[in-house]
């Protein structure tokens, strides 16, 4: 199995997560999540923070991980060729984050990040580009 520790940070919430796989029933699953939610309630009020700022830092590791997979299906075999990255500083002067924000639509500051018409034009331009160096590239092989 993967490691699941980035998604899932302590060895209290992989316990948990282990324990919900083997659940066969919905009841099992209904009576599960009333006794998690009753052992969080009755946490200290540190102890949830500490327990919400782990859950955040899980979610955002799967969020990471679920944009990765998103923009790979996008870009389909391109993805693995071509650094991304590369791309978002060469072209555009910014970083990967910004470039996977508007490939994935993501909301930045209240709203969804996309590319303007001009950086449409850009990115396909940038992957011209590339495509020409490649091309130059292979026939200094030929």
């Amino acid at each position: 199995m993967k490691k699941i520790s980035k998604f899932l940070p302590t060895a209290e919430m992989q316990a948990e997560f282990e324990q919900y796989k083997n659940l066969t029933t919905e009841a099992e699953r209904i009576e599960f999540q009333e006794n998690r939610a009753q052992r969080l309630e009755s946490l200290s009020d540190s102890d949830r923070e500490s327990y919400v700022h782990a859950s955040l830092n899980g979610l955002n590791a799967t969020v990471e991980a679920a944009e990765e997979l998103i923009l790979i299906t996008k870009l389909g075999e391109i993805a693995k060729a071509v650094s991304l990255s590369y791309i978002a500083k060469t072209y555009f002067g910014k970083s990967r984050a910004w470039l996977y924000q508007r490939l994935n639509g993501h909301t930045v500051n209240g709203k969804q990040a996309q590319f303007s018409p001009e950086e449409k034009k850009q990115f396909a331009s940038a992957l011209k580009d590339l495509s020409h160096q490649l091309h130059e590239t292979s026939l200094k092989f030929t």
